[in-house]
């Protein structure tokens, strides 16, 4: 269930009566935030007020610590996503000493750093043993506009691997050696130029038994996951295998920081997959009562899908397989919604190798890619990650976004998979959304030139054109996520859980109001023809007419509606009980929750036996609408 993300105790929020030490000031409000000097307080008008902690009593004093204590327990509880513990830090460019520990060409001293001549390789080892999981910090200055600088790294114990930063002409950056192949062959290949002459960068490595990220000024440049027994270094590399290096190539680095960190692996990371990252092994199916789609592993136990594949469902409601239809994987929330770029990031459990992202954003015109998703194919039959072919055409914009276009035709049901380029890099994420509207877009715009061009936009139509989501935007949401404290993780994936009862609620609240009025007997509606013409309308429920009424009867009534019904309804209890417990809203508005089912089942109950007063129908629903529009306004103001 989404509550167990994070739990703190019932007695985290409530409305209490607060008084000052001197007794001449008294409120009933909720602790909403407090610190050493001071507390926010929120009324039951929704007010906020500040008082100073020496001025309260002595019971709210302690209240207020024992509240803070449970805020601070709440922030190392285990959600779906635990942040790596670093341990202590070391100093490693202060055990260095050039002189000794200088393998080939020259480093110096300079004050507190150490400098690279320029030479065909200039490489130093670090005088300190690594083991299992740790982070590598340091701190570069290319100290002219040619050459690169790599960075020798152990992984798994005894195997290491050379990450490149800016190598040749191209300045082209990754990891070599993966499976003996350096990183313009490999899934690690970054094109873009990464370090700026006379620029201080900072450079941080993170190191796991089968996982591997690198990052430059807190940009992704390298991810990898693995069996670390792809990685290797050149057979002309002599380095102990627990051993780190730098090496500068054809030029010079000024290296003024270089701290070692080990790490305590987070639950979730502390798996060893198998083989090489594979489409047809990381691309998934994404279903629930509602309606199905694709997704797709960018990171480790990090789905990637479209918004408006999972906005409806609960967490506990999405069911996400893999090839094999016995194999999937826990999800442990939804960690990142953007509606408007419809992408979304799933907290889930699994020990597959999730994709390489192409984290430079690179995609050059005409390059060949394979998309992958979950079509449907009508009938209830759904085909299983299908690879349709493309070609990459341009960047376009659709409603204010940029888009990959690509030649290719799609169905719905491939929404959030991947779109792949030659090195198995995800590029982009199909976005079937984009499609539908760029195709008509596409459409309208050649129609509007000249009448010549309907048959060209006919065909092109036919043809099928798709619309991805760029990678550099996905890498964005990636770092986004890893970025989240543990706290922030069960807020967003509370969020989600929180968004979802409400639109569940909202509809319900829809459907039994419409009931309501169309299930008006005849003579109610005789008695509201005759009210209706002798006085004001203004305060009088406008009642459906006979026919229309009779229609809309006749579908809400029908098997199709009454399903949707009960999927709406379906463990709305259990939803509800876990709002009641949320630390991250409230007590206004978990109350508000509260009311809402509430008054849904009173519009139930008013429906089943209306009566035959207008008067008093038209009183009773009018004060329904009111009061559910006012408690859907409060609601959405915290979402």
């Amino acid at each position: 269930m989404f509550t167990t993300l994070v739990q703190l105790p019932g007695s985290a929020a409530e409305l209490r009566t607060w008084t000052t030490s001197d007794g001449r000031f008294e409120t009933q409000a909720e602790l909403v935030e407090a610190n050493d000097s001071a507390v926010t307080l929120k009324k039951a008008d929704r007010s906020v007020i500040t008082l100073s902690i020496r001025k309260l009593s002595n019971p709210d004093r302690d209240y207020v610590q024992e509240w803070l204590l449970e805020r601070q327990q709440s922030e190392t509880s285990r959600p779906g996503i635990v942040p790596d513990v670093l341990g202590e830090q070391v100093d490693l460019l202060a055990m260095i000493d050039p002189a000794n520990d200088t393998q080939t060409g020259k480093w110096e001293r300079d004050a507190n750093a150490i400098v690279s001549s320029r030479s065909s390789r200039a490489r130093i080892l670090i005088p300190h043993s690594v083991s299992g999981s740790y982070q590598l910090r340091l701190v570069a200055q290319r100290q002219m506009d040619t050459g690169s600088l790599n960075i020798g790294l152990a992984v798994g114990s005894r195997h290491q691997v050379l990450a490149i930063f800016d190598y040749g002409k191209s300045k082209r950056s990754g990891l070599a050696w993966i499976d003996e192949k350096n990183e313009p062959a490999n899934s690690t290949f970054y094109r873009k130029p990464v370090l700026r002459t006379g620029r201080d960068s900072e450079i941080v490595c993170t190191v796991h038994h089968s996982h591997l990220r690198v990052t430059c000024d807190g940009k992704t440049i390298i991810e990898w996951t693995g069996d670390p027994s792809r990685l290797t270094l050149h057979p002309n590399f002599k380095i102990p295998s627990d051993r780190l290096f730098i090496e500068t190539v054809l030029g010079s680095y000024r290296i003024s920081q270089m701290q070692y960190r080990p790490i305590r692996e987070s639950e979730l990371r502390r798996y060893k997959p198998s083989g090489k990252p594979s489409p047809a092994d990381s691309v998934a199916l994404i279903e629930h009562p509602l309606g199905h789609g694709s997704g797709f592993l960018a990171a480790p136990n990090l789905l990637v899908t479209n918004h408006h594949v999972i906005e409806d469902a609960p967490a506990d409601d999405l069911k996400i397989f893999f090839p094999e239809e016995s194999d999937f994987a826990n999800v442990h929330g939804v960690l990142f919604e953007d509606v408007d770029r419809d992408l979304a990031i799933l907290s889930v459990e699994t020990k597959r190798v999730p994709l390489a992202v192409a984290y430079d954003g690179y995609v050059p015109q005409g390059e060949s890619v394979q998309l992958r998703g979950n079509p449907a194919m009508g009938g209830g039959v759904t085909l299983r990650n299908a690879v349709v072919k493309g070609t990459t055409r341009s960047t376009v914009r659709v409603n204010g976004f940029d888009f990959l276009q690509v030649d290719a035709s799609i169905d719905s049901g491939s929404s959030g998979g991947p779109i792949l380029n030659e090195l198995d890099q995800v590029v982009g994420v199909i976005a079937m959304k984009a499609t539908d509207e760029g195709e008509k877009l596409i459409h309208d715009g050649l129609a509007r030139l000249d009448d010549s061009f309907e048959d060209k936009s006919r065909q092109q139509t036919q043809d099928g054109i798709a619309f991805g989501i760029p990678a550099q935007d996905l890498a964005k949401a990636l770092d986004n996520v890893r970025g989240m404290t543990a706290k922030e993780a069960g807020q967003r994936a509370q969020l989600h859980e929180n968004r979802v009862v409400f639109k569940r609620l909202a509809t319900l609240a829809g459907i039994r109001l419409l009931e309501a009025n169309v299930n008006a007997p005849e003579e109610m509606r005789q008695q509201a023809a005759r009210l209706r013409a002798t006085r004001a309308a203004d305060d009088l429920l406008e009642l459906i007419p006979a026919e229309p009424a009779r229609l809309l009867r006749s579908a809400l009534q029908s098997k199709s509606i009454q399903d949707t019904i009960a999927l709406l309804q379906q463990d709305m209890d259990k939803h509800l009980n876990a709002i009641r417990s949320s630390p991250y809203l409230s007590q206004l508005s978990i109350r508000d929750f509260n009311a809402l089912s509430q008054k849904i089942k009173a519009i139930e109950r008013f429906t089943q036996r209306p009566g035959t007063d207008y008067l008093r129908f038209s009183t009773n629903m009018l004060r329904f609408q009111r009061d559910v529009t006012r408690l859907m306004t409060e609601i959405k103001e915290e979402l």
